[in-house]
């Protein structure tokens, strides 16, 4: 997929979320970390990093190994300095989680300026079933400077253990 239509992705993604009308519960929490250093590219401004995740359900599920990749578009800064994120897992109340269920692209606007008017939580959501999304439980995480609009594309994949 050429770089310039992440950005119409997560807006899809987030349309579909929003859409869904589901009940969504905090399923778990992902937690990431990225490797020291990471691609930079100028035109569009962006950052990718790779990185290992845990999962770690809420409930009796066991925890679940991933490896994938942050891409920042928006800022080549966005990352720096940042080794742990941290994400809630939210999925649909009537529904289990089955194991590997989170190996799919995630994709969203994340962060926003402070002149924002838009209230809703930032949210990345599942490109394979939309019905499962991250929410970062750290509005530290991710830094934008005035203006900016960053969107974030996290791919994961299922690590056998």
């Amino acid at each position: 997929m050429h770089l310039m239509s992440w950005p119409l992705a997560g807006l899809l993604c987030t349309l579909a979320y929003a859409a869904s009308g589901a009940m969504q519960v905090n399923v778990g929490d992902l937690i990431c970390t990225l490797a020291e250093t990471g691609e930079r590219v100028e035109t569009p401004p962006s950052q990718t990093r790779a990185m290992v995740c845990t999962f770690r359900p809420n409930g009796n599920g066991p925890e679940e190994s991933y490896s994938g990749e942050i891409q920042n578009m928006g800022s080549q800064t966005a990352l720096d300095g940042t080794r742990v994120l941290l994400w809630a897992v939210m999925g649909p109340s009537d529904r289990e989680l089955q194991p590997g269920q989170l190996q799919q692209t995630f994709a969203g606007r994340l962060a926003t300026s402070g002149d924002s008017e838009d209230p809703s939580p930032a949210m990345l959501v599942g490109d394979s079933d939309g019905s499962f999304a991250l929410r970062p439980l750290s509005e530290n995480d991710m830094k934008t400077a005035p203006g900016d609009i960053t969107v974030i594309v996290l791919k994961i994949k299922s690590v056998p253990t």
